[in-house]
């Protein structure tokens, strides 16, 4: 009988530990889901995009970084996170910071609207499909981490290519 009281103990104490642990100290990851608009300008690279982020676990996060990584295209340098906006439109007065690290509170999501660009012009054709991979390098780790994967669409026109417009984020009728 004592040796059933201290099993279900030392069950017992198990538990609240692992509990606790889950609840209050788990390291998660980074989740975020695919953008459904954007906009983009071709003659000096701009891509911005409106992304909201998932923190799984009970520890924040602090995204230090981003970037978007061309899967077909392999030797092009990635996009670089330039600067953070209030509104994915892009127009005067858009509400303009610098790319400033952010945290994301455990459990818990934040909305940013991320530009991102390089200065070697890309011209992808208009309405072509281009897989594209958003990466963040999270505090204290120093390697990037793949955060979403998705289908990129181009705008519909050339004409729309040059001008920084949105667009839906989908095949182009």
């Amino acid at each position: 009988m004592a040796i059933a009281a201290v099993a279900i103990s030392l069950l017992a104490l198990g538990f609240t530990i692992a509990s606790f642990w889950w609840l209050h100290a788990r390291q998660g990851s980074l989740e975020a889901a695919r953008p459904q608009a954007y906009a983009f300008a071709s003659n000096k690279v701009r891509l911005r995009l409106p992304l909201a982020f998932y923190n799984t676990g009970a520890k924040s996060l602090i995204v230090g970084d981003l970037r978007v990584v061309l899967d077909e295209e392999p030797t092009h340098s990635p996009f670089e996170w330039i600067t953070t906006r209030a509104q994915l439109l892009p127009e005067p007065g858009d509400g303009f910071a610098f790319a400033t690290p952010f945290a994301v509170e455990g459990r818990s999501a934040k909305e940013v609207v991320v530009e991102f660009g390089d200065e070697i012009q890309w011209s992808p054709s208009p309405a072509s499909k281009h897989r594209l991979r958003l990466q963040a390098l999270i505090h204290p780790a120093e390697d990037w981490e793949d955060v979403v994967t998705f289908d990129w669409w181009a705008p519909p026109s050339e004409e729309a290519m040059t001008q920084y417009l949105t667009h839906r984020n989908r095949p182009q009728n």
